[in-house]
């Protein structure tokens, strides 16, 4: 199989892209397979910087590599610059990890989290040479397989999507790959495979749901999670570590699967069902293996309503304990009000500050009531009062409106500003507001709701947003078009596929991010469609009806929601889920039922964990690195990331920095230019304890860090109390580089071009040496002249620097601190160590 470097195949074109170590993999931890029955590329239809955020796409990438005949590697979608250079490369669009072209893959599973994401799924189809219809797709072409909490509705996607899994991957998912590897090897087509797939219970696709005229795809439930088994399909997963700063950069244990509560409007709540609570040791188990291996600091303890953890206080404290002074914080992102306590507040105080979050969503109890929540004004008062004296000093509220609520009495939108006035009043908290618009979602007690029209939306969004008053409020609002969008392709039927065909043609990408978004092109779409794009979605339904997602089942029974729909009318709650439970809803039968806490964390467990104490000695340490391959284009503040994780998986006693969010004491001597390689990048770093020898050091940094990075010599000093420690900074000079031209009349023409003497006449310590004869010189210069002599390239040949040459650092260069010659870093900290034993010994 031939594969594409993309490092070959685009050269320096790549400089000109935003991030282009998106598009390069080499990331630590990665896994990378020689071969394989069956190839599968893990995609998901959005940016690096999302995808390598969402918890979904380590557990398959964990889970699909685990088996030994799977070769999985990944793909992302390309923002819109990268696709129009693979598109002028002619370069099909490849995984990260093998550079495999999409269409010599076997399957492309999609991970599809939000509904309009399916442009982004169209951009990585016909980016990589891949049909977007699934009619013209024949034998040779890849299967392309969807899963996800967005594609419960799979009608509008049935053009696109051969199958789509329904449910959880621990159960079921994995062990069908499996089979249509074994299927393959055994000399299986494309519709072998492919009806091997459709006759799993999970599994959705367009003619498996003609001719069955009903339901045809059940969603899996993985009974089996947070048991105490740690190899089994739930395991912890925290692989690939990323090589750029990303969305959500924290270690993310999912301490409970599915949620108690029951809110009606909430999606997630009914696709995860039934509440499933992790072991707590396991959780203890899952966070070491995060700190360990992962080298993550901030730890967030992942549900949908992480207060509904049975012990959740315990739990805090017994990690607060075990990890005392090793600089691991944690973070409960999803805490309901009414388990929002005053001994989690204070366990939260004591560890770096999340921000304190109320998703009220509606402010009237008779409301709350009504969607099954119980969000009350006096609660959260309450908690704001205690936050307060604990440091907190601003909230954020999540709102709103179109909630089936009766408003005969106060709109919701004069109701939302009433409670903001009263709580900001009581408490005087700045306030951070966001509204957003209801959208019924399928399977849901509101599925057959109507949702507000655009103009009804704006309406009561702006009205909002002019009765708040700035300085006490900072208030943002959901887009009406953008929850309208969500809503045509999440209630929609099959004819929504060709508007999405139509604004992808159009050139609709990336519709989250508002940089790209298009509300243009596809309020132009709807308008030229022979039906009332409008009109139709945001309808109410008849309970009678057949409705667009009917051929799917979650488990709850639409009797269970016709149930819950009556009760929200009446304003009647539901308890929360329970073992025993008086309101079943379907999901739970003789495997898969509601899974509480166990006993608590064992007293053996608890003990703390963190380093030994150190001795009062510190020592400097200075390394030399190289950044090849994907490494040169690292950004600088990725690169600190990099070796900030690489430092808490070694186990290195390293020295940090002191306040509300320590960092290691690290410093790189300068930030290079991506596109750049290296052979000497000098950083340096404190240890609390004198490492064994430079080898072994050497060793344990390499095997902390990803490949692209590499450890080359090491040198430390012991510091002396009577020496100030001096940056790195003070002592750079310059550097030494390698110019690669493409050929030696180009060498030539640059070196001689009269700009270019100009400016080396200036600037005199600058050496410029071609005396080789062939194609590259090596220049010497002062850092201050490095940027702008590539300047000056780029103005001479017309066109980037990268697409004319290719640069490699050598050497970095120091100014001697006595002798004031050129030297190397290990030079000057040669001088430096002998300077702090002379002064210990005078002292």
């Amino acid at each position: 199989m031939t594969v594409i470097n993309p490092l070959n195949a685009f050269g320096g074109r790549l400089a000109s892209i935003q991030n282009p170590a998106r598009y390069l993999g080499g990331e630590y931890g990665q896994i990378k397979k020689d071969s394989g029955d069956l190839v599968f590329a893990l995609a998901f239809p959005d940016l690096y910087e999302i995808a390598m955020s969402n918890l979904a796409i380590k557990i398959l990438y964990d889970g699909l590599n685990r088996m030994t005949n799977i070769r999985c590697e990944r793909v992302f979608a390309p923002a819109p610059d990268f696709e129009a250079l693979l598109s002028s490369a002619s370069v099909p669009l490849y995984t990260l990890e093998s550079g495999i072209p999409l269409n010599k893959t076997d399957i492309i599973g999609f991970s599809v989290g939000y509904e309009p994401g399916i442009t982004g799924v169209l951009a990585i189809l016909e980016s990589g040479g891949v049909p977007l219809d699934a009619a013209d797709r024949t034998e040779g072409d890849p299967i392309i397989l969807a899963g996800g909490c967005g594609v419960t509705n799979p009608a509008p996607f049935a053009r696109f999507f051969d199958a789509v899994f329904i449910g959880e991957a621990e159960a079921g998912l994995f062990d069908l790959i499996a089979l249509l590897a074994e299927r393959k090897k055994a000399g299986g087509s494309r519709e072998d495979l492919l009806s091997l797939m459709e006759s799993h219970p999970a599994v959705w696709s367009a003619r498996k749901s003609r001719a069955s005229g009903g339901i045809c795809a059940r969603r899996a439930v993985y009974a089996g999670f947070g048991s105490s088994r740690t190899d089994g399909p739930d395991r912890q997963v925290c692989f690939p570590v990323p090589n750029l700063r990303i969305v959500q950069d924290h270690g993310s244990v999912e301490i409970m699967r599915g949620c108690p509560n029951g809110c009606r409007f909430c999606h997630a709540g009914l696709y995860y069902r039934p509440q499933r609570m992790k072991d707590p040791e396991r959780i203890l188990h899952d966070i070491d293996y995060l700190v360990t291996r992962g080298g993550y600091r901030e730890i967030s303890l992942m549900s949908l309503s992480s207060g509904d953890y049975e012990g959740i206080d315990f739990l805090l404290n017994t990690l607060i304990e075990r990890y005392a002074g090793q600089n691991i914080s944690f973070q409960l992102p999803s805490l309901k009000v009414n388990t929002f306590t005053l001994p989690i507040l204070e366990k939260l105080a004591q560890v770096r500050k999340s921000g304190l979050t109320f998703a009220v969503e509606t402010p009237v109890d008779t409301w709350q009531r009504s969607i099954n929540k119980d969000v009350y004004r006096s609660r959260i008062i309450e908690i704001i009062h205690e936050a307060k004296k604990r440091g907190w000093s601003k909230a954020k509220f999540y709102f709103m409106v179109g909630l089936p609520v009766d408003e005969s009495s106060i709109t919701e939108e004069d109701a939302i500003i009433d409670f903001l006035l009263d709580i900001q009043a009581t408490t005087r908290i700045q306030c951070n507001v966001n509204v957003g618009t209801f959208i019924p979602k399928p399977h849901t007690p509101y599925q057959w709701e109507r949702q507000l029209s655009m103009e009804e939306s704006q309406k009561k969004l702006d009205h909002i947003y002019r009765n708040l008053p700035r300085g006490k409020f900072k208030v943002s609002t959901h887009k009406p078009f953008s929850s309208f969008l969500e809503a045509v392709i999440s209630r929609g039927d099959e004819r929504v596929g060709e508007l999405i065909l139509e604004a992808y043609r159009r050139g609709c990408r990336l519709d989250a991010w508002e940089d790209w978004a298009r509300p243009d092109i596809w309020q132009d779409v709807f308008s030229g469609a022979d039906w009332n794009v409008e009109s139709e979605t945001i309808r109410e339904r008849a309970e009678d009806e057949t409705l667009p997602w009917d051929s799917v089942s979650l488990g709850p029974t639409k009797t269970f929601l016709k149930n819950e729909r009556d009760k929200s009318r009446s304003g009647t709650p539901t308890a929360p889920c329970e073992e025993s439970c008086a309101t079943p809803c379907g999901v739970c039968n003789r495997d898969v039922r509601v899974k509480k806490s166990p006993d608590q964390v064992q007293a053996s467990t608890v003990s703390t964990n963190s380093l030994a104490e150190a001795s009062a000695s510190r020592y400097r340490v200075l390394v030399s690195f190289s950044k090849r391959d994907a490494g040169i284009f690292i950004p600088h503040l990725g690169l600190l990331e990099i070796w900030n994780k690489a430092f808490a998986r070694s186990g290195l006693p390293v020295v940090y920095t002191e306040g509300f969010n320590p960092l290691p004491r690290f410093e790189l001597s300068q930030s290079l230019s991506l596109g750049i390689a290296s052979e000497d990048e000098t950083a340096t770093f404190i240890l609390k304890d004198k490492p064994e020898s430079p080898d072994m050091l050497r060793d344990i940094l390499n095997a902390s860090l990803p490949e692209i990075l590499r450890v080359n010599r090491v040198y430390w000093y012991e510091l002396s109390t009577k020496v100030k420690r001096q940056s790195l900074s003070v002592f750079l000079w310059g550097n030494r580089y390698r110019y690669e031209f493409s050929d030696r009349e180009t060498l030539v023409a640059i070196k001689g071009h009269e700009m270019v003497q100009v400016y080396l006449s200036e600037n005199t310590q600058m050496i410029f040496d071609d005396a080789d004869g062939n194609t590259s010189a090596i220049l010497t210069m002062p850092f201050h002249a490095d940027r702008k002599f590539r300047e000056l390239i780029t103005e001479i040949t017309g066109k980037p620097v990268f697409e004319s040459v290719t640069i490699t650092k050598m050497e970095t260069l120091a100014t001697h601190p006595v002798s004031g010659e050129l030297v190397s870093f290990f030079d000057v900290f040669e001088y430096l160590d002998g300077k702090n034993r002379a002064e210990e010994t005078l002292s």
